[in-house]
């Protein structure tokens, strides 16, 4: 059905774009517009992530996560064979290196029953059928489907769509005041819109907050930082993750297998000063930089939910032999530091709640009026991305009708 509103959409991420896909392919809007401040779409966290495309074991049950998941996974996973997307279909093994992995595991795999991923249980003397290179102590997770897809070359297809869908695309173009139903960017433009969608990614809170949008949410970002194979790889079959800290949304430096076919060690989750912060001081945003340190420093002088342990553990993987060591306890193939060399990094834009003091562990939507406010939009969002974008015009379209 046809109807005269048009639809914007701030951010040109993963998540804005698949949104644009969707609503395009409902064929609601009259116009679908996406604002996207950099010269071309993802140029973040969209395209700067391992492309692992996850199975949905991991996040607590009654989440959107775990509601999410286990479909999105197979929606991309199909999307990316129909479009012709480079993938691997390598799967992972989840491994234990100590007794109480051995705890952790088994609730990472109800998790996973609870969640309808694809999951099974395995004592430690099959695990030379699924990965042979793995080590682990008494039990594994094998997931089938955790598959490696290339991030560029999935933003690539989906852009090509979106213009056949006659989806609007402007570039270069950063959102910074706003009047009723009408955006203002840096240059002065105007953009009139019935329906709004913020999917800014590490930038939606700042977003959000020139709406007045009353949350209790602070920004926290991390840096994900990458080693990558020098040489391409035969030798490993598949992913090897370590058993995470479930009460942290981090996984643990694990070992992946690109689509490409190289391997990489990380990511790290080094405590940083923006949303941009990818090297050193580079990037760092004045505007965000006074409010992150404060909470920094309260939550590292409180060590609220383990934040001082975890930044000093991480800054040690600053260096290379630091993250070699870790992903040695994984696996039997001796890793050398001169085979790998460092990958573009990425930024996980965490939230966490000032209030309780705790990261936001999940995904987080806000509603308001004639807007949709998309928050946290962490991992596994990249894998969710058309799920999401289901869910959302789903939600909107039932809040116009």
């Amino acid at each position: 059905m046809n109807s005269s509103k048009t639809l914007l959409i701030i951010g040109g991420g993963i998540v804005g774009i698949s949104i644009a896909r969707e609503a395009a392919l409902r064929r609601y809007f009259k116009r679908i517009t996406i604002i996207e401040k950099e010269k071309e779409l993802g140029l973040h966290a969209s395209s700067r992530n391992s492309g692992v495309i996850h199975a949905g074991f991991y996040y607590a049950p009654n989440t959107s996560k775990a509601l999410f998941c286990s479909e999105a996974n197979n929606l991309l996973r199909n999307y990316c064979i129909e479009k012709n997307v480079e993938v691997k279909k390598s799967g992972k093994v989840v491994v234990c290196n100590d007794k109480n992995d051995v705890k952790i595991i088994d609730e990472l795999y109800q998790r996973g029953i609870n969640n309808s991923a694809k999951i099974f249980l395995f004592k430690e003397g099959k695990l030379s059928n699924y990965e042979p290179l793995a080590l682990t102590r008494e039990q594994f997770i094998w997931s089938p489907n955790t598959w490696s897809a290339n991030p560029r070359n999935l933003i690539k297809v989906i852009k090509k769509e979106l213009i056949e869908l006659n989806v609007k695309i402007v570039l270069n173009r950063k959102i910074v005041s706003q009047r009723k139903n009408t955006l203002i960017d840096s240059e002065n433009n105007k953009y009139h819109y019935d329906f709004l969608i913020n999917a800014a990614g590490a930038h939606s809170l700042k977003i959000a907050q020139l709406f007045n949008i009353e949350n209790d949410f602070a920004l926290l970002p991390f840096r994900g930082m990458y080693l990558k194979s020098k040489k391409k790889v035969n030798s490993f079959k598949r992913h090897i993750y370590p058993v995470p800290d479930i009460r942290q949304p981090f996984l643990g430096i694990h070992t992946t297998l690109s689509s490409d076919g190289y391997l990489k060690l990380g990511p790290t989750a080094i405590p940083v000063l923006s949303p941009e912060n990818y090297n050193n001081f580079s990037g760092i945003d004045l505007d965000y930089l006074p409010n992150i340190l404060i909470n920094q420093t309260k939550l590292f002088l409180n060590n609220s939910f383990g934040y001082r342990d975890l930044a000093f553990r991480e800054l040690k993987n600053l260096r290379k032999k630091n993250i070699i060591a870790s992903a040695q306890k994984l696996t039997k193939l001796k890793l050398f530091e001169s085979d790998f060399e460092w990958y573009s990094p990425g930024i996980r834009a965490q939230l966490f709640n000032k209030k309780s003091g705790k990261l936001a562990m999940d995904f987080v939507n806000i509603k308001n009026s004639n807007q949709y406010h998309i928050l946290n939009s962490i991992s596994p969002a990249w894998t969710c991305s058309f799920k999401t974008a289901d869910f959302v015009v789903n939600d909107i379209l039932g809040l116009i009708k």
